[in-house]
């Protein structure tokens, strides 16, 4: 336990060094912009219309003509501006989520050879799964995540323990998808799933703080590139030191 601890903090301090050199800097950068654009344009433009549609389709005129039973009214209305507020605001991490991710499935081969060329320039890389099928991968998770948000939904509503439930799918995507990315560029499908079910600890040992500062505020938008730099290190240093 203690040295994978140790091994975590060696990646994490690799990937530090490599995140502010000018090339990441520019693909960091990168999935930011294009998911801020898109997510922010839409909501722009549309925000306004969505809140206005849903609030006249789901408030109630309960029609109270008595003064001092207003205040039932004018808590019903505040009660479904507020849904629809955190369901808008739910939809945009949602949606900032899976663009940032996708456009990190074709920033991972840079990040890979990157890593690769810097740090273990005779590592050979075996992988060999070709982009039209790792998209339709990539669309089978994403259809897996929103059944998961599906059969979670009466969770969300729940005081304080809705705001953990959302936690669970948004990490088995971050998981999945990540270590997918990176891995399938290194390492042959086979291969790659036999590292993922004997290494499972040391791949979870990473895979955790990374999706803990995923969450952190401003530091999130940065955080799949980071992501992607880490996990290529950790199974760039398995793959040229065979501990697997």
């Amino acid at each position: 336990m203690q040295e994978q601890f140790t091994q975590t903090k060696h990646y994490f301090a690799l990937a530090k060094k490599d995140i502010f050199t000018p090339y990441l800097l520019g693909l960091t950068f990168l999935p930011l912009f294009f998911a801020l654009l898109f997510i922010g344009g839409i909501f722009y433009f549309f925000g306004n219309t969505w809140y206005a549609t849903l609030y006249d389709s789901l408030r109630w005129d309960l029609n109270l003509s008595i003064t001092w039973l207003a205040w039932i009214q004018s808590s019903l209305d505040y009660i479904i501006q507020t849904t629809i507020f955190i369901f808008l605001v739910f939809l945009f991490l949602i949606f900032s989520l899976l663009l940032t991710l996708t456009i990190c499935s074709f920033l991972a081969p840079f990040v890979v050879h990157f890593v690769r060329n810097k740090h273990y320039p005779t590592c050979p890389l075996e992988g060999n799964t070709s982009t039209l099928v790792s998209l339709f991968s990539l669309l089978g998770v994403y259809l897996l995540y929103l059944l998961f948000l599906v059969l979670l939904l009466p969770l969300y509503f729940v005081p304080f323990i809705g705001s953990f439930v959302i936690l669970l799918p948004n990490f088995w995507l971050f998981s999945k998808t990540l270590v997918a990315d990176v891995g399938e560029g290194i390492f042959e499908k086979k291969e790659l799933k036999r590292i993922k079910l004997e290494q499972k600890s040391r791949i979870r040992n990473v895979v955790l703080p990374l999706y803990g500062l995923s969450l952190i505020p401003i530091i999130g938008f940065f955080a799949p590139v980071f992501a992607l730099t880490t996990l290529a290190h950790l199974f760039l240093n398995l793959k040229s030191n065979a501990t697997f």
